[in-house]
């Protein structure tokens, strides 16, 4: 891959206006709403409320444009997909919607919430592996071995271009923007997204995310080693885990990406009280990531608009309401 960013940002500018067009009669425009109880300087502060998409996260975007572009034999084997929810949510969804079947590959330790999830889809589903990226490794053997298309959650450029179709829809909602703070797991959808917005508006400066115990991608494009914090528990177990070696998000996110901040455990719960006490929101971990970032930078950001695209919004119920309980509110 071209590791030009000007390269990069136009080519993929126009993936994603492609991608928008195909996917756009299956999706929500999700709304954006101000955060003034967040604001404290002369900028503005928005929240793109993707939590409230199909299927509960930003996923399905990626998903549709990856299953439009199946080959007609590879629609008539099937695919295969690992996830730790949102992304195997969104490939059922999809694969429905393209009449295509689907198997999908959940770590044991899935959110009890995401997994009944999956009841409202005809995907079938495996719990295999204690960890994400064992689960992976027996998908990626059971597509091989199977004759199947792989759907990655991230290293794909139809899926990135599909999640960057969020940041069509944000435009036209905060066309005076100046910084889009994005959740990273993956780098699928910070991909996507940066390389819309700095075809649009070149002085846009794009921020990722990543909790400190789990900052897979923020390691591979600093170079620090992940054997500590790739692999800890964390309460956004949606961007958990180690990056794909060679994926081509590294290149993209290291050419892209203007600032990475790492937010603490506690950063992150805070966000997801903030969000429930002050918008009557219920996001997961990975969804209040961007408003964590926020908190934690507010003075340095207080005067300029910024977006913080909220991703996310599938969890347990009784884990979220023990997150949010009154008595540990900010």
């Amino acid at each position: 891959m071209d590791k030009s960013p000007h390269t990069t940002i136009f080519a993929a500018h126009e993936s994603v206006l492609q991608a928008h067009g195909l996917i756009k009669p299956h999706i929500r425009v999700t709304a954006v709403e101000r955060a003034r109880a967040l604001e404290s300087g002369a900028g503005e502060t928005w929240l793109k409320l993707e939590c409230q998409q199909v299927t509960g996260s930003f996923k399905a975007r990626g998903a549709l444009h990856r299953l439009s572009a199946l080959s007609e034999r590879e629609r008539d084997r099937g695919i295969v997909a690992c996830s730790a929810g949102n992304h195997g949510l969104g490939v059922a969804m999809a694969s429905e919607v393209c009449g295509v079947a689907s198997t999908i590959f959940l770590p044991r330790a899935v959110d009890h919430h995401r997994r009944g999830a999956f009841d409202e889809y005809s995907s079938s589903v495996h719990l295999i592996g204690d960890t994400y990226d064992e689960c992976e490794e027996k998908a990626r053997q059971f597509a091989r071995e199977s004759g199947l298309t792989f759907v990655s959650p991230y290293n794909d450029p139809w899926v990135i271009s599909g999640q960057g179709t969020l940041a069509v829809e944000l435009f036209e909602q905060i066309p005076h923007v100046d910084v889009v703070l994005v959740a990273v797991g993956g780098g699928g959808l910070i991909s996507g997204v940066a390389a819309y917005l700095k075809a649009v508006k070149p002085s846009v400066k794009i921020v990722g995310v990543s909790p400190a115990n789990s900052a897979g991608m923020y390691d591979k494009v600093t170079g620090i080693s992940p054997d500590f914090s790739a692999h800890l528990e964390t309460l956004s177990d949606s961007t958990a885990g180690s990056v794909e070696d060679g994926a081509i998000t590294i290149d993209m996110c290291k050419a892209l990406v203007d600032q990475w901040i790492l937010v603490e455990e506690s950063d992150i719960s805070a966000a997801m009280r903030y969000l429930f006490y002050e918008h009557r929101l219920v996001v997961e971990g990975a969804g209040a990531l961007s408003v964590a970032a926020y908190l934690k930078e507010r003075a340095r950001l207080s005067d300029y608009t910024c977006a913080l695209l909220v991703c996310g919004s599938n969890i347990d119920p009784k884990k979220f309401l023990r997150i949010v309980d009154m008595t540990s509110s900010p």
